[in-house]
């Protein structure tokens, strides 16, 4: 009886936990934790199937919609809206990102890695290894 109590807290507790964040799962807190639960890290081949296109993200700074235009263009539209441009970065295994901010050229690239569930992304900053998105892909436009 402890058992079925126990497990049913469990369920509550990550039925809970995915709806707080807004129906995005909870992404392991940086690159080596997801590496450790041994998530997919999606290649720029993988990548390609995903962008261009249009994304709904949850990041650090809360809900956005991504766009990666096929010239290379990308908008950010959230609480504060960013324009720049995005590319695959072969070497890294990532795709980039240069977006025009106040304080000049913020230029970050990012690895990509498959949510347990397999309908969700993670992002991870590759210059400080820390999570930066969660996201949905959609179709190429």
């Amino acid at each position: 009886m402890s058992y079925a109590r126990h497990a049913l807290f469990i369920a509550l507790f990550t039925a809970t936990s995915v709806l707080a964040q807004g129906g995005f799962p909870q992404a392991p807190a940086n690159l080596k934790e997801a590496e450790a639960q041994g998530l997919q890290r999606l290649s720029v081949e993988d990548l390609k199937a995903f962008m261009p296109g249009t994304h709904a993200t949850k990041g650090t700074t809360g809900k956005s919609t991504r766009t990666f235009k096929p010239d290379g263009g990308y908008e950010r539209k959230a609480f504060k809206d960013f324009s720049g441009t995005w590319r695959f970065d072969e070497g890294k295994n990532a795709y980039c990102l240069d977006v025009y901010k106040k304080q000049g050229m913020d230029k970050t690239c990012f690895a990509v890695f498959r949510a347990p569930d397999g309908k969700h992304y993670f992002d991870y900053d590759l210059e400080n290894g820390f999570y930066s998105h969660s996201w949905t892909p959609a179709k190429a436009e």
